[in-house]
């Protein structure tokens, strides 16, 4: 036979009376509803009010402010972007590429000196005034590549322009810095 103690009677006691007791409160009561009758015999505010806003003018005075603050003008104008530089995945065109760094950083310079006689008839709307020319090394190569462009379209305008002297330049994915 199996002894409880007097303690875990107790609380198995407690349980079972709170657990038993009735579902309903007594002895508690909050607001009472008003019975329809009641509310529909209440006063309406036109019995005792003499109050008539209609001999009164309800329109507020006009005014005129001007605001005055601090927020730059091409901000206003929508252009917050204009002029700021951003290095995002883009596209260089790539003319030259070799396994000695001297070899392609005196093509750089040749590169460079064919811009300069050659940017009048340049599209400047894609390559700008003066488009970077850079030498990247990715190994095993050495690499010269021009101008930095955001959108492939712009690329290939460029690549246009460059094929007429370098016909064996193409296209290639570059991390660029771009000026919106």
């Amino acid at each position: 036979m199996r002894v409880y103690s007097p303690l875990s009677i107790f609380a198995l006691a407690t349980v079972l009376c709170a657990c038993t007791g009735t579902s309903q409160t007594s002895g508690q009561s909050g607001p009472a509803e008003p019975e329809p009758e009641a509310r529909e015999r209440a006063p309406s505010v036109a019995a005792y009010e003499t109050f008539d806003p209609s001999a009164y003018d309800a329109r507020p005075p006009e005014r005129t402010v001007e605001v005055t603050h601090q927020v730059p003008a091409r901000l206003m104008q929508g252009r917050a972007d204009k002029g700021v530089q951003q290095t995002v995945d883009g596209f260089r065109v790539q003319v030259f590429s070799a396994r000695d760094k001297q070899a392609a950083q005196d093509f750089r310079e040749q590169m460079r000196l064919w811009w300069e006689e050659n940017k009048g008839a340049a599209p400047v709307s894609v390559l700008g005034e003066t488009p970077p020319i850079v030498v990247q090394y990715s190994q095993p190569y050495y690499r010269v590549r021009m101008g930095a462009f955001a959108e492939r379209d712009a690329a290939e305008d460029a690549l246009a322009f460059v094929q007429k002297e370098y016909p064996n330049a193409f296209i290639a994915r570059s991390t660029v810095t771009v000026t919106r």
